[in-house]
């Protein structure tokens, strides 16, 4: 105790146990490697038009924040030591808010997009930044209780190349399908169908675990799609798998979706504190 009570004299900790707090997370950071995330933040959003014609999708807001806000105090709950927004369109607007709030013991930085180069391209223009394996996510979709460590984990286990969060929704003609086969492998991907062919009804969540190998197929410059183009070939070569997730999760891809999702923050459906 006169150790902590050593730190709290003439330091930026108040008390005992905010010290306490520190030392136990730095502790943890100690015992495992960087972690680090990509939040996908360059999109136009031209299905939530008219809103996103003056304001960025991310910086939409839910529960008196914005979605990117949120989503960045989600990552710190599981310790992420690095944040990197691959921006775009309006992206000066996600620099200036986020250059004006302190975030502690996590880095921001960012990835800027001279143009539109999809989610393959966004992490490819990353590269730079990103080391091991990393979570990547799209800055439009919203959960409360993924366990991220359990991911992570998982990932490591299968020692594949991406893995894939999975969910299952009420309209899955709207995204992504995923057949899931042994092993917990994907085997084929379904990309939002004009009619289900298939007794699946895992969809792909938007959110990734990744491993840096994956970027040696991607070229630099060029737009391309890890839904479209990467995750398919990966399935054939059995190197991706499925991480399946039964908690809240939602799109804010629509404006009926950002309704949706608003309406949960309402009526605590969503927790977003």
């Amino acid at each position: 105790m006169t150790k902590i009570d050593c730190l709290v004299d003439g330091s930026k900790f108040k008390n005992r146990s905010q010290t306490t707090e520190f030392l136990i997370k730095k502790g943890l950071k100690e015992l495992r490697p960087e972690r680090t995330a990509v939040i996908l933040c360059g999109g136009l959003g031209t299905r939530l038009r008219p809103l996103t014609y003056v304001t960025p999708k991310p910086m939409l807001p839910i529960g008196g924040q914005p979605l990117l806000e949120y989503q960045i105090k989600y990552l710190k709950k599981f310790l992420f030591d690095q944040i990197i927004l691959a921006t775009g369109y309006l992206q000066e607007q996600i620099v200036r808010y986020f250059s004006e709030r302190a975030f502690t013991d996590v880095e921001i930085k960012y990835s800027f997009e001279k143009e539109p180069l999809d989610t393959g391209g966004a992490i490819k223009n990353a590269e730079r930044l990103l080391r091991g394996n990393f979570l990547t996510l799209n800055s439009d979709v919203v959960f409360d209780s993924l366990d991220l460590n359990r991911l992570f984990e998982f990932h490591k286990s299968k020692q594949g190349m991406a893995t894939v969060v999975l969910v299952k929704v009420k309209e899955p003609s709207r995204f992504g399908l995923a057949e899931l086969g042994q092993n917990d492998t994907i085997t084929d991907f379904i990309e939002k169908p004009k009619k289900i062919v298939s007794e699946t009804t895992w969809v792909n969540a938007g959110v990734y675990v990744l491993s840096t190998k994956i970027l040696k197929r991607i070229r630099a410059g060029r737009k391309v799609s890890l839904e479209k183009g990467i995750f398919p070939k990966l399935a054939r070569e059995k190197s991706v798998y499925g991480f399946t997730y039964d908690g809240y999760w939602s799109d804010v891809g629509t404006q009926s979706d950002y309704i949706k999702v608003c309406r949960d923050v309402l009526t605590g459906n969503l927790r977003v504190t």
